[in-house]
């Protein structure tokens, strides 16, 4: 009996720490738990609104340092930082990586303890005496090589994941150029219509002191109040996308909707490439989407080495003690002496129409993920090259407003404003011209919105910035240059003081009496 104390002591320990052993204490997984104790406070279903859980449910403000205009790279920094779809992706690659550890290891050792509490009928030997007990102590290890494998395995598909991360914050990130390009497009297209509002309340003005003065021009006087309040629907028109907009960019900064995010006054754009065989190479080499595909195949390669291991077997050693026990021994002659043996077992993989089938399976999975990867290759090409045939397209046509379309159109506003001086121009045809002015400049806007929003996708397609490592010896573009935006800003003049006096750009001389 006495010892047994020692050994079922050594038993409930044994239990008591691999039982008590918990996640918490290993310190590269603090922020895991920590976030996950943070995650999973949330109020009920029915959550009383005005409950003090309920403050739970209201969407983030936006810090102060995001408020007002701002530029889009700060946007970019906060969506990478708070975006929840990035962060699901991130914490995709650390329960991956935590997998290494746990398929490179040995499987947990097997302790079995046989007790036989009746005397009169358990085992009797008549040299050793009674036996009590029996302890079995088993652990299994694999074929050579095979934990290796399952690491490499498990190491691929945690680069599968590492690359879907890039690819979550590649998407973050064009997202969020393109809601900024909207957002400064809209803001820019409000600002056009309030300068050209006041131009239009001007041209009221205009034609009511005509009319008042000759009595002649009602259907100018209404033709006016008619534009006026078209400029009122395009300007609920344009606000209604201002909202969106910012809705839009404030769900990847993962802020209000109703945040006070607004636009830098200067956006820059970057530069059209020109050479397209540049960007399928930079694609391939840099398109996380492309790098996971090659990552998976490494890991189906791993796999197929693995399912050939299965054909060799596994070996399990063991270690047995037998007490013994002179007290209740049936023999006079019994020592009471224990004893300990040593065993060796395997598994026999005999059954080779499952273990081929196992090979085939990995096989078929490895090129299935070849072709998958030739399939996103094709893709990305055929997507960089709509890309970048869209991007070309807008650089042209927006050369084309800035250097002939605009200029044209306000040379012909002004020699309309010179015809309505003297009388030899009716007023709907300078209306006529000077909404052919705003139409151009409202086009422009919103070419240099798409085009900014085909090279952010451009860059999402590529996986890179394209203009960060420019060719040696770039081409010569063909397309239509385009020359820096005006400076003056959308076509305004100032208020009128007389009903006939206008300049040669359009604009009344001097603001009239109110």
């Amino acid at each position: 009996m006495n010892r047994r104390g020692p050994l079922a002591l050594f038993t409930a320990f044994s239990l008591w720490v691999t039982g008590c052993a918990q996640v918490g204490g290993l310190p590269e997984y603090a922020e895991v738990e920590r976030d996950l104790h943070a995650a999973a406070h949330r109020p009920p279903n029915s959550s009383d609104p005005a409950g003090p859980m309920d403050a739970a449910l209201e969407p983030v403000p936006a810090p102060p340092e995001m408020l007002g205009a701002q530029p889009v790279d700060l946007y970019i920094r906060r969506a990478l930082a708070e975006n929840r779809i990035v962060q699901a992706a991130y914490y995709n690659v650390v329960a991956l990586r935590a997998l290494i550890p746990q398929v490179t290891s040995l499987d947990d050792p097997v302790v079995s303890n046989t007790i036989y509490p009746i005397p009169g009928v358990a085992p009797q030997y008549s040299i050793m005496g009674y036996n009590p007990y029996n302890l079995l102590l088993a652990q299994q290890f694999p074929w050579f090589g095979t934990l290796r494998l399952r690491g490499q395995a498990a190491a691929q598909d945690a680069k599968v994941a590492l690359y879907e991360l890039c690819a979550a914050q590649l998407d973050v990130v064009a997202t969020v150029k393109r809601a900024y390009y909207d957002l400064g497009f809209n803001e820019r297209s409000e600002r056009i219509l309030l300068d050209n509002r006041r131009l239009a309340e001007d041209y009221l003005q205009i034609t009511k002191a005509r009319y008042e003065t000759t009595n002649i021009g009602l259907q100018d006087v209404l033709q006016a109040e008619v534009i006026l309040r078209d400029l009122d629907r395009e300007l609920v028109r344009v606000r209604q996308g201002v909202a969106a907009a910012r809705a839009d960019l404030a769900q990847q900064l993962h802020v209000s909707p109703d945040s006070d995010l607004r636009t830098a006054p200067d956006m820059p754009i970057a530069d059209v490439p020109e050479q397209v065989d540049r960007l399928y190479r930079l694609a391939v080499a840099a398109r996380p989407e492309i790098q996971g595909r090659l990552a998976a195949i490494a890991r189906d390669g791993r796999a197929v080495e693995l399912a050939r291991k299965r054909y060799y077997p596994n070996v399990t050693v063991g270690l047995s003690y037998m007490d013994m026990s002179r007290g209740n021994a049936v023999s006079p002659t019994a020592s009471g002496s224990p004893n300990v043996g040593l065993f060796v077992g395997f598994n026999l993989p005999v059954y080779h129409k499952r273990l081929d089938a196992g090979v085939v399976e990995a096989q078929a999975r490895a090129l299935a993920d070849a072709k998958l990867y030739d399939a996103e290759r094709d893709s990305a090409y055929r997507e960089v090259k709509d890309l970048f045939t869209q991007a070309q397209a807008q650089r042209s046509i927006l050369g084309y407003f800035r250097i002939d379309i605009l200029p044209k159109a306000e040379q012909a506003l002004e020699t309309v404003t010179s015809g309505y001086e003297t009388r030899t121009v009716d007023f709907p045809t300078l209306i006529t011209a000077w909404r052919a002015v705003l139409q151009i400049r409202l086009q422009i806007a919103q070419v240099e919105t798409e085009l900014g929003k085909a090279l952010a996708s451009l860059e999402r397609a590529v996986g890179a910035q394209i203009n960060a490592n420019p060719p040696a010896n770039p081409a010569v573009p063909e397309a239509v240059p385009i020359p820096p935006p005006e400076s003056s800003g959308p076509f305004r003049p100032a208020p009128p003081a007389d009903a006939a006096s206008l300049d040669r750009g359009g604009r009344p001389a001097t603001p009239p009496s109110r």
